[in-house]
């Protein structure tokens, strides 16, 4: 029985693979190649997995955790010639009273002689991409909004602000109106964003005031201050910057 020692841990311990020696050698080579993208990846780690032994590689969000058994999802396809990846998504803050869910993400089997290990490749990258959602699975689209969340509130400081995936598309909309040149319209989104943070929110105006900054220091100071001038509503006066504040 032939065992294959890799970077994850041990392919074919148990001696259940039987697959021609070319499969093999290509999934070994797309490990290798897994290897090399992990070492240098900032949104991944490695963990032991305390049921096989094996190194399990978790990348986590905003209250997710989501977990790839690398060796699993190999040593599956070499023997029942399974597509579907081992990944699983941890969900809540404590682990101990989370949830444990495993996702379904197939494989395109439509190109034979390619490795499984490929595929889990692409699946690193777009977490270092910080999943973006025209190319993440439908089956991660939860998570994928969960890293886009936590990576806009990152940038943009926006602090005790609880993102859903109402507002990601709203500050979406807010900066393609700034990228066409149309401030105003920026602005009124962005106090109308504003508006809902105090009323359905439940924040202070100080709160949303504060936590805001960040988008409107992406506005010209000027196109702010003609806003102050012409207001879409008179309530949008109270979360504008301290500078542009009535007397």
């Amino acid at each position: 029985m032939a065992v294959y020692p890799t970077p994850f841990g041990v392919l074919n311990e148990t001696g259940v693979i039987v697959a021609p020696d070319e499969m093999i050698e290509a999934e070994l080579r797309g490990l290798e190649l897994l290897h090399s993208v992990v070492k240098d990846a900032t949104e991944w780690k490695q963990m032991d997995c305390t049921v096989s032994g094996n190194k399990l590689l978790t990348t986590s969000t905003d209250g997710y955790e989501l977990r790839i058994d690398v060796i699993g999802t190999v040593e599956t396809f070499l023997v029942r010639g399974d597509g579907h990846l081992e990944v699983y998504i941890l969900t809540g803050r404590n682990r101990t009273v989370g949830s444990v869910n495993k996702v379904c993400i197939l494989w395109d089997l439509s190109y034979p002689g390619c490795a499984i290990a490929d595929a889990l490749v692409s699946l690193v990258l777009l977490g270092e991409a910080q999943w973006p959602e025209k190319s993440t699975p439908r089956t991660l689209r939860e998570f994928s909004h969960a890293a886009q969340r936590l990576a806009i509130a990152q940038r943009f400081k926006l602090g005790i602000i609880e993102l859903t995936p109402e507002d990601l598309e709203e500050i979406k909309d807010i900066r393609e109106a700034l990228a066409w040149g149309i401030p105003h319209a920026a602005i009124d989104m962005l106090c109308a964003f504003a508006r809902r943070c105090y009323t359905c929110k439940g924040m202070e105006v100080e709160d949303v005031r504060l936590n805001t900054q960040g988008l409107f220091n992406e506005i010209n100071r000027e196109d702010i201050l003609a806003y102050r001038a012409n207001p879409s509503t008179p309530s949008d006066l109270l979360f504008l910057p301290t500078y542009a504040q009535t007397d």
